[in-house]
């Protein structure tokens, strides 16, 4: 799966040999911005080689999660995305969502989540879901700003203060944008 979010950068699946790229940016957006991330900087950090590389191999399959990175060819990944087919396999769940403060505002997100969308539609997938910080405003509006909307659920974020909201989203919709 490959796409582009502008001429130098593509959107593609992480490779099952990339786990150390992933390890690094996913430790980089749990530290830099750990307010609006369930999981916490100091227990992913902890997390043993062998649990990254499982992950990052099963997601690579395709099968029933994935993991999409930004990539411009630069060190490191502008941004990256990950999905998972749910219990109900006509849903996904859109999860570790993030981009790099120096590549907001190009449009890496809204291609992340397209996507991730066309993985899920391939799935057989008709609807995606996704948990957001409540106090996560940027986060909020952009996944509203591509057709996410509210489910009315909403769930106190464990270990800290406040909640997360349930939003949802055709995914056929979120493929063709």
């Amino acid at each position: 799966m490959q796409g582009t979010a502008s001429d130098d950068v593509v959107i593609r699946t992480v490779r099952s040999d990339e786990w150390p790229q992933w390890r690094d940016v996913r430790l980089r957006m749990l530290r830099d911005d750990a307010a609006f991330f369930s999981s916490r900087y100091d227990d992913a950090v902890r997390e043993p080689d062998e649990s990254w590389r499982t992950w990052v191999t099963e997601a690579a399959a395709g099968t029933a999660k994935t993991l999409l990175c930004a990539d411009d060819g630069s060190p490191g990944w502008l941004g990256v995305v990950g999905g998972f087919v749910r219990v109900d396999p006509t849903q996904a769940q859109l999860i570790s969502m993030w981009v790099a403060p120096e590549a907001r505002g190009r449009g890496v997100a809204q291609a992340l989540i397209r996507e991730l969308a066309g993985w899920a539609v391939s799935r057989g997938c008709e609807t995606i879901f996704l948990f957001v910080q409540e106090a996560n405003a940027p986060a909020r509006a952009l996944y509203e700003r591509v057709g996410f909307v509210a489910t009315g659920d909403r769930a106190p974020v464990s270990g800290r203060r406040g909640f997360k909201l349930v939003l949802s989203a055709p995914a056929a919709q979120l493929a063709s944008q």
